[in-house]
């Protein structure tokens, strides 16, 4: 028995199975940098293409706003989220941390904003 024992450690690691970089070894500027990423809200393509349609710029105060307000929404169990931001509508997907599509107010008339389940005003 013990000689099996030694044979099957003798081999080492099956070739499936990857190592892993040992807890502890990041940095602590790649931790953050990770954290960073995995917090900030993206704009997807098809939201891009409205906001340089309808020529709307977002400022970074306001992207701070959007994602203050959807780790709140986040928190409070929302999954898609109309925010309303000045004269500008945002459907946000919650769990994606991405701004979907947007709008501005002139166009805002006679919409319909669906499968959203929560509204937030900034």
């Amino acid at each position: 028995m013990v000689n099996k024992i030694a044979n099957i450690a003798g081999r080492g690691l099956p070739q499936n199975v990857q190592k892993t970089q040992p807890i502890g070894t990041e940095s602590f500027a790649q931790i953050l940098e990770n954290q960073k990423q995995e917090t900030e809200v993206k704009v997807s393509a098809h939201a891009q293409e409205r906001l340089k349609q309808q020529n709307i710029t977002i400022s970074q105060q306001d992207l701070g706003r959007i994602n203050d307000a959807t780790n709140m929404a986040e928190k409070k169990g929302s999954r898609e989220s109309l925010m309303l931001l000045k004269d500008i509508a945002l459907v946000v997907n919650i769990s994606n941390r991405t701004i979907i599509t947007a709008v501005d107010k002139a166009r805002q008339k006679d919409k319909i904003f669906t499968n959203i389940d929560s509204t937030i005003i900034l």
